[in-house]
């Protein structure tokens, strides 16, 4: 299996764990005393589907033992869009340079702390299974109800199922990324929001067929959309809820057991 380079996104957005916690950057919220941040830096290196790490984050990261495994921190700026903008440019200018032949870019953040490396390596065998430009992932609810997980996730019904976004999003080229930022900041923006995103998406009632054919001619551009069988894919860290759930699902680390 190829290898793909990872962004994460790692900004400091004031949210409902700012208020719960006084924690101003949620890539440093500890869980059992270890910051998100760290939690998914080392699911994607236990993967072993990942070469390169960017992070885009503020130097309060730097001191992080994870950073060690970071090829480089790019500072952040309040605008999604522009984070995704720096970290691709980053990886482009880095490492691919003219080479036209590359594994793309993968992205996700600093809160898919319920990510597995069987999860991350699924969603990397979906991606390098096809030939797409871009590439989404949805968890069903019923996949939630199998594994007796309680979270609260906005669903959004797709051929008479409901289905919720996840945390890993893929790009192949930086002129795909140019074409689908809108898509991606509008899933971000909305992922809270059932019927914003529906709106986001332009569809209602479609089967995942017709999911990525909307999304296609929407961008101008390959969209692949799979189904995953992990429930952490679709999982993060955004309320307090999340937060206790995490503490009630994620193991405690070797040195506190």
């Amino acid at each position: 299996m190829k290898k793909n380079n990872l962004i994460i996104l790692a900004g400091g957005e004031r949210g409902p764990l700012t208020d719960a916690f006084g924690c101003e950057n949620k890539a440093l919220l500890p869980i059992h005393g270890k910051p998100m941040l760290e939690w998914v830096v080392e699911a994607f290196r236990a993967s072993d589907c990942i070469d390169k790490i960017v992070v885009v984050g503020s130097s309060e990261l730097d001191a992080l033992p994870c950073m060690q495994f970071v090829d480089r921190r790019i500072e952040s700026s309040s605008n999604l869009g522009r984070n995704i903008l720096r970290g691709i440019a980053y990886i482009r200018w880095k490492f691919y340079r003219h080479n036209s032949d590359h594994a793309g870019y993968v992205v996700s953040f600093c809160d898919a702390v319920f990510l597995t490396p069987d999860a991350i390596k699924d969603a990397i065998s979906n991606i390098q299974s096809g030939n797409h430009d871009v590439v989404l992932h949805y968890v069903e609810r019923e996949t939630y109800e199998k594994h007796a997980i309680s979270a609260k996730r906005t669903y959004i019904p797709i051929d008479g199922k409901h289905y919720t976004g996840t945390t890993i999003y893929y790009v192949k080229k930086f002129s795909n990324l140019l074409s689908g930022l809108h898509l991606f900041g509008d899933l971000r923006k909305n992922r809270k929001d059932p019927q914003g995103l529906l709106r986001a998406m332009g569809i209602e009632d479609c089967s995942f067929d017709q999911v990525e054919e909307q999304l296609s001619e929407r961008i101008g551009r390959n969209v692949g959309v799979y189904v995953s069988e992990f429930p952490g894919m679709g999982m993060d860290v955004d309320k307090k809820s999340d937060f206790e759930l995490a503490e009630a699902m994620l193991p405690l680390p070797e040195d506190k057991r």
